[in-house]
């Protein structure tokens, strides 16, 4: 019989988002493990709610051989056992592996890498990609004798220090003031940290700034679902561990804890939420500062908080019609996010209109076009499906504009054609984007649109709504109504969509 025993529960005071995710690493793990190969050191009981811990002589005993299962490196990348039920490809364990080493390992002293770098090709897609790796080595979770939570005599001590690859972007705030400022945790507290690498959710983030260069403040993010069940949380995890590698990105951190909760609850075959289990997540942001650029800080941190159906609904359709684009480049692969997507996860993740802030993919040529290029196809199905909106006015608004653009080309298509010219579509498209962009109030938004539709002639959208549509020209909220011109702007797809593609094609659109 065990001597003693240890109650680790989701509800137990102090436990953050963090822990609790740890405590489903760490019921994973358990339950992937045969308990009869420990009868000799203690065991467990597992509950959807809690996890008991027992022992029959120390609890270091039993500690330290889950860890010494648990926590692995086969072929130089980081291995988790919890991790084994599901066959991860090459690239997925390469880039969850980089993920970890930017997030919980991001510090050169917490890990040891090999200073030889590998080659590793991988096939995909029937090419060969390669992919650069420095093996790792060792990494602290795998010694039970750096934990620093048992005493002399392998007995838990009262509390232990946590340092940041158990908790990132916490441990010592200040060395001359370390007594003051580092955090420390029970037993209890400090094994639910140690095992949260196991349960959490890893994406990559790629955003571009408006200078068109990617954010190094942006590089990685850790999603911690609020676990309420840790059996069916188990469940739902391996739902994510068979993500193909290009549904690992992601562009803010809305978008990435959007694309986890989305991953981790059940949807039907027409895009529609069947059953939600994990309703809210934190996300934490890692990336470089100028201060610190050696290492990867903590720089974001959004809580997404009860996200209905409604809200997942909605940024499905989005993750759908605005996809990831994985690219292989003379033997590289890398993964072009969706900015968009980005802007209306992160909409949807504060409650506000999907399109809102929409002004900001207009700030510079460059993005523009980059906008239009890639994602108008994917714009155009969102500005068409009826679901999106939450005002029929919103829906007219766009419409009468993309009828008014439609009516502008064809116009410059019958001048070139009388002169025997060729028609400049991008150059009227960026007079149509710097003549928004120019409005900076209600009226000389109004003057720009009124401008747009009287060179677009005859409007029977805008002539059969006008009194709906009013109030979008004469209300206060002008900036809604400009981002809803930007939208209409880069979602069209019409007459001379093909001539502004070629155009930005010759330009060096592509990465």
């Amino acid at each position: 019989m065990p001597k003693t025993f240890m109650k680790l529960g989701l509800c137990d005071p102090g436990m953050t988002h963090l822990h609790r995710v740890g405590l489903a690493g760490l019921y994973m793990t358990l339950s992937r493990l045969n308990i009869e190969d420990f009868s000799d050191v203690g065991g467990w009981h597992l509950n959807p709610h809690h996890i008991e811990l027992y022992w029959s002589n120390t609890p270091k005993q039993l500690i330290g051989k889950i860890v010494e299962k648990t926590f692995s490196i086969k072929e130089g990348l980081i291995d988790f056992y919890a991790h084994h039920d599901i066959s991860m490809g090459d690239l997925e364990k390469i880039l969850l592996n980089k993920i970890i080493m930017e997030t919980f390992l991001q510090h050169g002293n917490t890990r040891k890498i090999s200073k030889t770098e590998e080659l590793r090709s991988i096939a995909l897609d029937n090419k060969v990609v390669i992919q650069k790796i420095k093996p790792l080595l060792e990494y602290p979770h795998q010694k039970i004798d750096k934990l620093k939570i048992f005493d002399s005599k392998g007995n838990f001590k009262k509390s232990a220090d946590i340092s940041g690859w158990l908790f990132p972007g916490g441990g010592v705030r200040h060395v001359a003031y370390t007594s003051d400022t580092k955090l420390s945790a029970n037993p209890a507290q400090f094994l639910s940290l140690l095992f949260s690498p196991v349960a959490a959710l890893y994406f990559s983030i790629y955003h571009k700034n408006p200078d068109g260069k990617f954010d190094d403040r942006k590089v990685a993010a850790i999603i911690l679902p609020d676990i309420k069940d840790l059996s069916s949380y188990s469940r739902a995890y391996k739902r994510y561990l068979k993500s193909p590698v290009h549904q690992l990105y992601a562009d803010s951190l809305g978008d990435a804890g959007l694309i986890g909760l989305t991953t981790l609850n059940v949807f039907d075959p027409q895009g529609n939420v069947q059953q939600l289990d994990v309703d809210s997540c934190t996300v934490i942001l890692m990336g470089e500062v100028g201060w610190v650029p050696q290492q990867k800080v903590r720089t974001g941190l959004m809580y997404l908080s009860n996200i209905d159906k409604y809200r997942l609904n909605l940024f499905n359709l989005a993750l759908r019609t605005l996809e990831n684009t994985p690219n292989i480049k003379d033997d590289s692969f890398f993964v072009r996010t969706s900015l968009c997507r980005g802007l209306i996860a992160d909409n949807i993740a504060l409650g506000r209109n999907w399109f809102d802030g929409f002004v900001y993919f207009m700030r510079s040529k460059k993005l523009a076009k980059h906008v239009s290029y890639y994602e108008r196809k994917g714009l155009n199905k969102m500005v068409n499906n009826a679901t999106v909106w939450s005002f029929e006015a919103d829906k007219l608004f766009v419409e009468s504009l993309h009828k008014a653009i439609r009516n502008r080309y064809d116009a410059l298509a019958e001048r070139a054609k009388q002169r025997g010219e060729s028609v400049q579509f991008d150059r009227e498209f960026e007079r149509l984007r710097t003549s928004l962009m120019r409005a900076k109030n209600a009226q000389t938004l109004r003057a720009e649109l009124a401008d747009i539709f009287a060179r677009g002639h005859i409007n029977k959208t805008l002539q059969e709504n006008w009194t709906e549509l009013l109030p979008l020209f004469t209300g206060q909220d002008w900036q809604r109504a400009r981002d809803l011109a930007l939208l209409a702007l880069v979602s069209y797809s019409g007459k001379g969509v093909k001539e502004l593609d070629a155009n930005s094609e010759q330009e060096g659109e592509e990465e």
